[in-house]
């Protein structure tokens, strides 16, 4: 694995909206999904199609967890954008993806700017934008 999914690149990977290198290195196993962006995404899911496309996004997807120590990451780098008046925009979700990115070592893949933002104020986060 080399890539954490976020919500904003994940629909548009399944969408075909992008670059069909990303779904390739989907395919490889190279994109991980966690259990945040599963829960954001199958909030636009058809009710009828809900069981077949969570199976479907973690057959394709590697799942990883969320780190037992996710909301000490979420706390420092929450105190880290606050004192640059940068910490409006963000999810929960957000959080979550960015702590388990920093903890586990792998690159946001996203179509967000806050990701950008974050990155810059805390560079221990590794992002890239989905093309």
């Amino acid at each position: 694995m080399r890539y954490l999914v976020d919500t904003s690149a994940l629909v548009r990977i399944v969408r075909r909206q992008v670059d069909p290198q990303w779904s390739e290195l989907a395919t490889r196993g190279l994109i991980a999904l966690c259990d945040p962006v599963l829960v954001e995404t199958l909030t636009i899911a058809d009710a009828k199609a809900y069981d077949r496309v969570e199976r479907g996004l973690r057959d394709l997807y590697p799942w990883v967890p969320v780190p037992d120590d996710a909301w000490q990451v979420v706390r420092a780098v929450r105190q880290e954008l606050a004192s640059q008046s940068a910490h409006q925009g963000l999810s929960v979700a957000d959080y979550l993806v960015i702590a388990t990115a920093i903890r586990l070592k792998l690159v946001v893949l996203h179509q967000d700017a806050d990701f950008e933002t974050v990155a810059r104020l805390a560079p221990q986060l590794s992002e890239e934008r989905i093309g």
